[in-house]
């Protein structure tokens, strides 16, 4: 008989979570992980005060060889959960448990729960941002390759979702490159102010730590490699709705991408598509659909996350010192944004990857579309005789006439005698061809390559490494070992 397990998030689900999140991504935020970072801040905060003479180095070396997940007594912490009510003293009575009695009572000294658990949540957040950081510039340099790769590429430029003039697919995707480019940016710039630790005590004044508190606070950054803010940020929760909404910007670039591939792909279009396999089935009753269900999925995705942003603007009203109301929102909202924000990465990556351009149809697309979406050449080449808003006037009785009767521009346009006294059918064919009012297009894409590369290379263009834990852990497998011990 199956059993049904507990994983109703749909982040957990075993058969849908691949489409919403990466295993990578779970394993940040597994109670296991979790538990373990609160551990490594608190041997932090222990061999920091060592440093500076506050308690005995003896203790604080002793916290920091029990301070693992593992040499807890898991089931007394999960039954002291129902008891106190409170997310971090029964782990802390886990700790003093398994070390020496001296040890013990400096466990947790001069700090309050939110220190902890603040500047554990950053380092969720940092590790995070490194898989973050590493997905967008695999997908920018992938963006680079096809913007030169279809930089002489004509195709229809489209405004209003209706044919306008010609361009290249390259500049398409150049815009596309510049725009994401953005976004790392912005992601790189909101770490200095993200990646901060948080060790005030009860209502920031750091009173506990007596004269010691700023060297303190400074010491104990450098060990977590976090940067020593200049003051409590208890109820000062900008830091996250500032990530969330960085997520968001992401999220909403890069599912544009996505969605006008999914526009191209309409049959009526037929310029790009998804990646396809033999086997993906588009539908139970209509063999032959090639739903684009990847590029939906980003889209869903880049909702999820706006939605979590706006929790993160909640969060900005806090009452006077500490409001613990704000951390639970975080706690769900940075948590389901990062999980999602993973996932889309992932997904956009095999996207921009794996999609095919359908190089023929974009061309028979052009001729098809020509010579209407050379209406402005065309104006111009006909004003230099008659004038141009003279020339305005005419191309636009001209082309609403051969939209209403499907007869031909030039066919038309040489029945007008203020043409045709002027100009011969040929030249005016020659004129407005649509790969010669293609403007700066390639020019602007190599430019737009040019200086993404070059500021790829100023902000390091090596992948993000890892920061490291003060005590790693190795996962295997898709489920965290606690969820056999019941935690999540």
């Amino acid at each position: 008989m199956n059993t049904c397990t507990p994983n109703s998030h749909i982040v957990d689900s075993g058969f849908y979570s691949g489409g919403y999140t990466t295993t990578e991504a779970r394993q940040v935020f597994c109670d296991l992980h979790r538990y373990q970072r609160w551990l490594d801040v608190e041997s932090a905060l222990a061999m920091a005060m060592a440093g500076l003479n506050i308690i005995p180095v003896a203790a604080a070396e002793n916290i920091q060889q029990n301070a693992h997940i593992n040499k807890l007594d898991l089931d007394a912490i999960r039954a002291g959960l129902k008891v106190t009510n409170h997310s971090l003293m029964p782990l802390l009575a886990g700790l003093r448990q398994v070390c020496d009695k001296e040890a013990g009572q400096f466990i947790h000294f001069g700090a309050t729960t939110q220190d902890i658990q603040d500047t554990a949540q950053v380092l969720e957040l940092r590790d995070i941002i490194e898989i973050v950081e590493r997905e967008l510039h695999c997908i920018i340099k992938l963006l680079i390759e096809r913007t030169q790769q279809y930089q002489d590429l004509v195709t229809i430029g489209r405004t209003h979702c209706q044919h306008a003039l010609p361009m290249t697919m390259g500049l398409k995707m150049a815009g596309w490159l510049d725009e994401v480019w953005r976004n790392v940016e912005r992601l790189h710039e909101m770490k200095q102010r993200v990646l901060v630790s948080q060790l005030f005590g009860g209502v920031g004044t750091m009173d506990a730590f007596g004269e010691h508190a700023l060297p303190l606070l400074t010491e104990f950054s450098v060990r977590l490699g976090l940067q020593a803010p200049n003051v409590a940020w208890h109820a000062s929760r900008d830091r996250f709705a500032e990530y969330l909404s960085v997520f968001a910007l992401t999220a909403g670039s890069l599912a544009r991408i996505a969605d006008e591939i999914r526009c191209l792909a309409r049959n009526e279009t037929g310029e790009m598509e998804e990646p396809f396999h033999m086997g993906k089935i588009g539908s139970s009753t209509m063999p032959h659909k090639r739903n684009p269900e990847l590029c939906e999925q980003v889209v869903v995705l880049s909702k999820l996350i706006k939605a979590q942003a706006m929790l993160g603007y909640d969060g900005l009203l806090c009452e006077h010192e500490r409001d613990y109301r704000s951390v639970r929102l975080e706690w769900a909202a940075l948590t389901d944004s990062s999980l999602y924000m993973c996932g889309l990465l992932a997904m956009m990556k095999h996207i921009v990857a794996d999609m095919t351009v359908h190089e023929e149809r974009v061309r028979e697309n052009v001729l098809r579309a020509a010579p209407l979406i050379s209406s402005e050449a065309l104006m111009f080449f006909i004003g230099t005789k008659i004038g141009k808003e003279n020339a305005h006037a005419l191309v636009y009785q001209v082309s609403m006439e051969a939209v209403a009767s499907n007869r031909t521009v030039l066919d038309i346009l040489m029945q007008m005698p203020e043409v045709a006294k002027n100009f011969k059918r040929e030249e005016i064919e020659q004129a407005i061809l649509p790969e010669k009012h293609i403007g700066m297009a390639k020019e602007l894409s190599q430019r737009t390559i040019a200086a993404v590369q070059a500021k790829m290379q100023a902000i390091g263009d090596e992948l993000p490494q890892k920061s490291g834990q003060l005590c790693p852990l190795m996962i295997t497998g898709n489920v965290c070992p606690l969820k056999k011990q019941g935690i999540r």
